[in-house]
This record gives structure tokens, sequence and C-alpha cells, in this order.
């Protein structure tokens, strides 16, 4: 059984682990990041255009190169959950998780029993298409990752029943749909977005729980690697190519 989930879960309690979202539609573009020496790769669902077929040509090309490779499923659908980790992802990333009700159920539809009830399939890509001795196979998607978002007024209010929540493994914010929470739509930098922020990773330290965050500027990026957050995710695949070749026009 590969372990790359397991090397990523240990990493991220020893240091900052750097990685991208991705939309893309060509596994050469993620086969590229994995060369790069990326530690991760969030294939994006909720705002891309990849299907199921897709992504799991996405993971191949992930595990060929030793990155790890999380899925960001559309929402809290436990059948997505479930058909993520079936592909053999190292992880899965749900947004907008709001109450502790709903992290339960995300921790339920990401774990097989006795830690939830995950749906059982041992005919696909993450079992070795029945390959995999089943005791094995079922403790080790146990140990895959789960990473939840909060992005949201009302999952900042509720930020300590989410993290008492057993089960799951990073509490990771979106800076962009927090914004919009809160009045100031794409003010990602400004003081009330950094107080929320602060919020949650103050939570996050007294729980016990690796934080996460997005950013897509060299600043905050800096700025975020600086205080030490684990699970630091940076931009996104296609805006980094279209950024690279604009510079390359302008001569930078």
């Amino acid at each position: 059984m590969d372990s790359s989930h397991n090397s990523l879960r240990n990493r991220l309690q020893s240091r900052v682990c750097t990685g991208i979202f991705s939309k893309t539609l060509d596994s050469a573009f993620v086969e590229a990041a994995g060369h790069a020496g990326l530690d991760f790769i969030i294939f994006d669902t909720e705002h891309g255009p990849a299907d199921w077929a897709t992504l799991h040509n996405h993971v191949r090309a992930a595990r060929l190169t030793g990155m790890a490779s999380v899925v960001r499923v559309r929402g809290l659908d436990v059948h997505a959950i479930g058909a993520a980790l079936d592909t053999g992802a190292d992880g899965v990333q749900v947004p907008n998780i709001t109450t502790h009700a709903q992290a339960a159920e995300a921790v339920a539809a990401a774990r097989f029993h006795p830690e939830g009830q995950r749906g059982v399939c041992r005919f696909v890509r993450a079992a070795q298409f029945g390959g995999s001795e089943k005791t094995a196979y079922f403790a080790a998607e146990n140990q895959k990752l789960l990473i939840l978002q909060v992005e949201g007024l009302e999952g900042v209010k509720n930020i300590d029943s989410i993290l008492a929540v057993p089960g799951f493994d990073v509490i990771f914010v979106g800076p962009y749909d927090l914004s919009q929470s809160a009045g100031n739509p794409g003010d990602v930098d400004g003081p009330k977005l950094r107080a929320l922020i602060e919020r949650i990773a103050e939570a996050a330290r007294s729980a016990g729980k690796t934080l996460g965050i997005f950013c897509d500027t060299s600043a905050a990026l800096a700025r975020y690697r600086q205080a030490g957050v684990p699970y630091l995710a940076y931009s996104v695949d296609v805006s980094l190519f279209r950024e690279a070749l604009s510079n390359l026009q302008q001569g930078e």
C-alpha cells in the first residue's frame, strides 16, 4: 500500500508544506508540478472543469512524481467525498463547513467503520481494483488526509465546536469566500480579514489542529511561511502559467 499520504501527514507536523490548486485538464501539467518539488496539489472540482476520469489520470500523474494529491469536492456530498478517495488520492478537501454537525458528517463520509460510514467498494483504484488485502486497505484509507474549509462568518462563529470534531486533519481558511461573507469581497489582506484569520488560527492551535490557508500573492506567501502555516496552498496552476507568460512577454 502506497504511503505518500502518510508522508504528507508526517511532514505537516514538522514543516510548511507548499502546494497549488489545479484546474487543468492536462495531466502533464500535474506531472510537471510534481517534478518542480511541490508537496501537494489540490484538484479543484468546486470551481474547476475536471471530470472523474480526468481526476483518475491526475492522481496517477501526481503519484508518479511522489507529490501528494488532494481532491476538493464541490460541497458536503457524501458520495463525492467517497468517490474522491476511491481515485487513490491522498486526501479530500470539503468546502464551506459552518457547523459541528457538518464537520461530523464530512468525517463520517471520509472514514470507514469504526471512524465513519464511508461507502465500501474494494474494486476501485484506491484498493488496486480489488488487489489490496481488505484489512490493510481499510486501515490505510482511514489515515488519508481530510481537510475541512471554513470560509464564512458562521463557520468562524462556530470554529471551536467544528474543531472539537475528531477525525479530520486540517482546518483550511478560504479567504476569498470569507471576505465576501464579511462584506468586503476580494479584500483578503485587510485588517478585518486578518483578524478573522487569526481567530481561526488561534482556535486551531488551541485544539491541536493543523492550519491551512490559500493565498495568491508573493507577500502573503512569505508572511504565511514565516508564520509557519503547515498546509499552504498558493494560487492556481492555470493562473501561474498565465502569469509566467505575461512576465515573459513583458521581459521580466
